[in-house]
Formats: structure tokens, C-alpha cells, sequence
């Protein structure tokens, strides 16, 4: 029997979107990694921190920032790591440029079965974590708040390619919450809200 080609078209592309969207959650990957360039501190912060960052303080900040990644998305079935041609991509540069004057925290493109691929401002993101700083807070203290606020912006960019739209300034304490300007980024404590749901429909429970 002959059929008509646009149901065969349209069962066609229900076949390929099934097997996309299986194909995404059995292998789902979160790419993550820092640009060669992205240690490279603005002047203010240079300042402030009293010196370029040291080979140990990168390394630190790197497993704190990847440590973060793993917490938020515990539990669900994604797997984080440096490769470049991961599902979902997150790249750290020195600096995140937008239309406006001020340097972009993250931004990200969502590409649907294709993945996605964003990017999140190391500079911006060390400024905040030295500005927010408790009075008295060490040098070591501040390497660590800014690994954990580059790590949860990383989180939020994820969200944003997983899930869709992804923020949500209801609550200042979520990683939904649309700006990283805020103490929690670095110093607090986050969780989720209004993206869980859609994180766990897409990714499905860890096995």
C-alpha cells in the first residue's frame, strides 16, 4: 500500500523527535570549561584581591565551580564534564560582551535536539564576589566565593538551555533568580524553584 507522503513525512518526524529526545536524556552531557584567557582579572578586582590569582587559587577555583554544577543538577540524569562537543555547552571567559555598556554575567542560546551552547563573564562574576565579601573575609575566602558564583552562574545558563526560560526573580535565593549580583551567588546558599519541574520531565532521576 502506497501512503500519502505527508503522513509518512509527519511520521518521519515524530520518529526523529522521539529519537532525539530519547538519545538526549540516555546521554545527556553538560560540557564545562574555562577559556585559556578567562583568569585574566579587570584592574578593579586585581586591586582589591592584592594580585593576580596563583596556579593553586585557578585550581580551586575550577573544582569549586564544577562541585556547584554537580550539586544543582544531583539527582538527575546528566553527566558533567570538559568535553567541547557535550549536549549542552557552558564555556568561562574573561569577560561576556552584550549591546550595553556593562560586561554580561552568562548568556545562552537554546538549540532544542540540538543542545545549546552559552557562556559565562569571570571578570563581572570575581568583582562581585570581592564586592559582596564579609567584612574581614580572607583571600582564600574569596577564591572560594568566586569559584561557587561562577559555578551557579554555569547553572543558570544550563537551566536556561535544558529548561527554556529559566528566570525567575520571585526569589533571590534560586539559581532562577536573573542576576548575579546578589551575596547568595557567593556567600549563600541556592536551590530551585520554578525550573525543577521541567529539569526533571527533561533529564529524568539519576539511575
Amino acid at each position: 500500500m502506497i501512503r500519502p507522503p505527508i503522513l509518512v513525512a509527519g511520521f518521519l518526524a515524530l520518529a526523529a523527535v522521539a529519537s532525539s529526545s530519547a538519545c538526549s536524556r540516555s546521554n545527556a552531557t553538560a560540557g564545562f570549561w574555562f577559556d585559556r584567557d578567562a583568569f585574566i582579572l579587570p584592574s578593579e578586582a586585581l586591586a582589591q584581591l592584592g594580585g593576580p590569582l596563583t596556579a593553586p587559587e585557578i585550581v580551586t577555583i575550577d573544582r569549586i565551580a564544577r562541585a556547584e554544577i554537580e550539586r544543582a543538577f544531583a539527582g538527575l540524569r546528566i553527566t558533567l564534564t570538559s568535553k567541547h562537543d557535550a549536549f549542552w555547552r557552558v564555556t568561562v571567559l574573561a569577560t561576556v560582551r552584550n549591546k550595553g555598556p556593562i560586561p554580561s554575567a552568562g548568556q545562552s542560546i537554546a538549540l532544542g535536539p540540538l543542545g545549546g551552547d552559552g557562556s559565562v563573564g569571570f571578570g563581572i562574576l570575581a568583582l562581585h564576589a570581592i564586592r559582596y565579601a564579609p567584612k574581614g573575609a580572607s583571600r582564600h575566602e574569596v577564591i572560594e566565593a568566586i569559584g561557587r558564583g561562577v559555578g551557579r552562574a554555569a547553572v543558570h545558563e544550563f537551566a536556561h538551555q535544558i529548561a527554556g526560560t529559566a528566570d525567575s526573580d520571585a526569589d533571590e535565593n534560586s539559581y532562577e533568580f536573573g542576576r548575579s549580583d546578589r551575596a547568595s551567588q557567593y556567600y549563600g546558599e541556592l536551590h530551585w524553584t520554578t525550573a525543577l519541574p521541567v529539569l526533571r520531565q527533561k533529564l529524568g532521576p539519576q539511575q
